[in-house]
């Protein structure tokens, strides 16, 4: 069961990090190829790269309370984005009404489940995050209003802006405002900035467990170890930008294949069974985690076949110099 988790939590960290990554390539490639007016365009490849240049100096970073001042600022800038996002919304949809839309789409539902289940990405920052702190006593009370906070705002930004844009909507959303805005360019630029910032916070989990496992001496101790554990985070981080890569046009299923095949373990199938094995007493309870567990192990596997399966099917991500249909 540990190596289960642990390599669960390896392979969300990473395709995490790698989601991001495309999420700020793509946003950058819109908002540059708006600015240079389709003069030069550069490919989502190359802002995947050009990330790197921040990630891997990022990436060393050893200690974790390192990361608050950055995620502070990346917090202020999401919710600001997010403000703006929603005003849009809400604007549109008082103004012209909402979009056409398809209340269930047989063919892409697997992969909303996916990526329902990637809001669970956070999770594994959670004891990191306890453990750096110097007082514990009121993490649980924090934890639960952030989630409260996150699901408010899952349901207001996801709903409102399907409203608004109908099927045309984007797996980045911002790519769907107008490009004609300054605010907008802005608000992509803020957004993605917000995005890289966190993406070594998101790294970390992962990056420890590998460390723990490949080497036995500190890096404080012996100058050598340091520098190898520095090579291996560079190589991480340059395996993420392959990745990205890969799946520069299919951020939907990245999402969806990250969320079915990590992360449904991680929330679902790996804590009923420890509950199962541990803690579960009665008829009742036993029965719960099983059927937890169940549907966990459904949902992984088919939501993970249908997200290879679809691989390339989708349109590709806007682009502002290609006109539209």
């Amino acid at each position: 069961m540990q190596y289960a988790v642990t390599s669960s939590i390896v392979l969300a960290q990473i395709g995490g990090c790698c989601a991001y990554t495309i999420f700020v390539a793509q946003n950058w490639r819109n908002v540059f190829n708006t600015l240079s007016g389709c003069r030069v365009q550069l490919s989502t490849e190359f802002w995947v790269l050009v990330q790197m240049l921040v990630f891997v100096p990022l990436a060393l970073i050893r200690q974790i309370r390192y990361f608050a001042p950055v995620a502070l600022v990346a917090n202020v800038l999401i919710i600001v984005s997010l403000g703006y996002l929603l005003g849009f919304d809400l604007w549109a949809i008082s103004t012209h009404g909402p979009a056409p839309f398809v209340n269930y789409n047989p063919a892409r539902f697997p992969l909303l489940v996916g990526t329902a289940v990637y809001s669970f990405e956070g999770v594994t920052l959670v004891i990191p995050i306890l453990e750096s702190l110097r007082d514990k006593r009121s993490f649980s009370r924090v934890l639960t209003l952030a989630i409260m906070l996150c699901l408010g705002l899952f349901l207001c930004v996801g709903s409102l802006s399907y409203l608004t844009f109908g099927d045309r909507v984007e797996a980045v959303v911002l790519l769907n405002l107008p490009n004609t805005s300054a605010w907008t360019l802005l608000v992509q630029i803020l957004y993605s900035v917000a995005i890289l910032f966190s993406m070594p916070l998101q790294l970390f989990p992962a990056v420890r467990i590998m460390e723990a496992m490949m080497f036995v001496r500190s890096g404080r101790d012996f100058k050598s170890i340091k520098w190898q554990k520095n090579v291996f985070r560079t190589l991480c981080v340059l395996l993420i930008a392959m990745c990205a890569i890969f799946g520069a046009d299919q951020l939907d299923n990245v999402v969806a294949l990250v969320g079915s095949f990590c992360l449904v373990p991680l929330s679902f199938i790996y804590p009923a069974s420890m509950h199962l094995r541990a803690v579960a007493q009665t008829r009742r309870t036993r029965i719960k985690d099983s059927l937890l567990i169940g549907i966990g192990v459904v949902a992984m596997a088919y939501v993970t076949y249908i997200s290879v399966i679809t691989w390339g099917t989708s349109d590709p991500p806007i682009n502002v110099c290609t006109p539209g249909p």
